[in-house]
């Protein structure tokens, strides 16, 4: 490996695909339990219609997995202009109003952009449309919406309805008009396997899981889901996206000029993307919070780290979930949660932290700009002194910061060009309603 300052290495992805997947689905759950356990639900009826009609559909499963699974991603980001109180008040995602339908459009965009189905999440544009017999003619793709759309329609039925019992003629109970040929697929599928049955009783989670393992995924594939995972903290709080970035930026440019092996760099560049991911579960109003949080709002925050843990545990590998959990731990036990000392803090966890508080002191957040090199420097000395940082990394960071930071610069744009696509793309649409979106609407229109 070419260890030269101008040539980092480019850590390797060591988190499985089905690894990513389950902790998305944590994630979600962790912001709306609800519309998760939908999610869930309805990618269990969807797999099980398309085994039972597996001869004639063109639906790969990993396509019908991913789209079914994160079909309702858009309504999970907080966001001022479209989406400012995400769950505040009751959800409907069948809504066809305009609110609604952004939702969808920016979890077009996001799928798009951050998972192995560019040429399939465009179904999510046209999601809450009545069915129409050309529109395969135009999309192919929707044979997803199809099935996707029915199985959510059904769920949401058997779930506000668990006394009553579901009728064969579904369009019967739906405003919007339903594809016949997998309303006549979904009704032979439950009578045979007895699908409904499973959700109510708890059964599908587990068969859902096995199909999760057992799908294929490429290298790609699994690049793509892990900007999906990482991004998603960009739901709760632009800034920890932005900080979490720069963390593993600043971690990899470390650990490089502290010798680590590649092995040791591709687990410290995981837990460095994952090590915040507990702040999914933390308020929006805490981790924006435009100045110092009270003692009570410190608490909560300071749990992100519990958070985490309980995200990756059973999911990831041990060493990368503790890497995570400790990364506001001080060497002269100063730190939380646990306030270990010196000798069980290994280098690996010490470098994350130096790193993860450089990030912060270099972040611009809704309480604070920028700190300047000098006041970085001064702040991170003053804590090696106290005992709390390794003196061998602060050394470090301090006589090669201005070539650390140019690398981080680099590395954090690379990063985020397919979450600017997202948020370029969605701003266009949602402000000026001139986008693609407007004309392939205006061609659906016609059909």
């Amino acid at each position: 490996m070419n260890k030269e300052k101008s040539n980092l290495y480019t850590p390797k992805i060591i988190l499985s695909a089905s690894s990513i997947i389950k902790l998305a689905l944590r994630m979600m759950a962790n912001i709306n339990r609800t519309i998760a356990t939908h999610n869930e639900r309805t990618a269990y009826l969807a797999l099980r219609l398309v085994q039972h009609h597996q001869m004639n559909s063109k639906c790969t499963n990993k396509n019908l997995l991913l789209l079914s699974l994160f079909h309702t991603i858009g309504f999970f980001k907080y966001d001022p202009l479209f989406n400012p109180n995400p769950f505040e008040n009751e959800v409907n995602l069948f809504s066809t109003a305009k609110e609604t339908e952004s939702k969808y459009v920016y979890g077009y965009y996001y799928l798009e952009n951050m998972t192995p189905l560019k040429d399939s999440a465009i179904v999510l544009k046209f999601f809450n449309k009545d069915y129409q017999p050309e529109l395969i003619n135009f999309f192919p793709q929707a044979e997803y919406k199809s099935i996707i759309y029915l199985c959510a329609r059904v769920n949401d039925y058997i779930t506000n309805n668990p006394d009553k019992e579901l009728p064969e003629d579904l369009n019967s109970l739906f405003p919007e008009k339903l594809d016949p040929l997998y309303v006549q697929v979904f009704n032979k599928a439950n009578k045979d396997n007895k699908l409904i049955k499973k959700l109510n009783s708890g059964k599908y989670s587990e068969e859902l899981l096995n199909i999760v393992d057992r799908i294929q995924y490429n290298e790609e594939d699994t690049k793509q889901l892990l900007k999906f995972v990482v991004y998603m903290l960009d739901f709760k709080s632009t800034s920890t996206f932005a900080h979490t970035i720069n963390t593993s930026c600043y971690a990899c440019s470390l650990a490089m000029r502290l010798g680590l092996s590649e092995e040791e760099i591709d687990i410290l560049f995981a837990s460095a993307l994952l090590h915040d991911i507990g702040k999914i579960a933390i308020p929006h109003v805490i981790l924006e919070f435009p100045g110092k949080l009270s003692a009570e709002e410190m608490g909560i925050m300071r749990r992100h780290v519990n958070h985490t843990k309980k995200v990756l545990q059973g999911i990831v590998d041990d060493e990368i979930c503790e890497n995570a959990f400790r990364h506001h731990e001080k060497l002269n036990g100063s730190g939380y949660p646990q306030q270990l000392t010196a000798d069980e803090i290994t280098l690996t966890q010490r470098i994350l932290t130096v790193a993860d508080i450089t990030s912060a002191l270099s972040d611009t957040r809704s309480y604070k700009g920028e700190f300047s090199k000098e006041t970085m420097i001064n702040i991170m000395n003053e804590m090696t002194q106290k005992g709390e940082l390794d003196s061998s990394i602060t050394h470090i960071l301090e006589t090669e910061f201005e070539e650390i930071h140019t690398e981080v610069i680099q590395q954090r744009e690379d990063l985020r060009v397919d979450y600017n696509n997202v948020f370029n793309k969605f701003y266009s649409y949602y402000i000026t309603d001139t986008s693609d979106f407007a004309t392939e609407e205006a061609e659906l229109e016609e059909l």
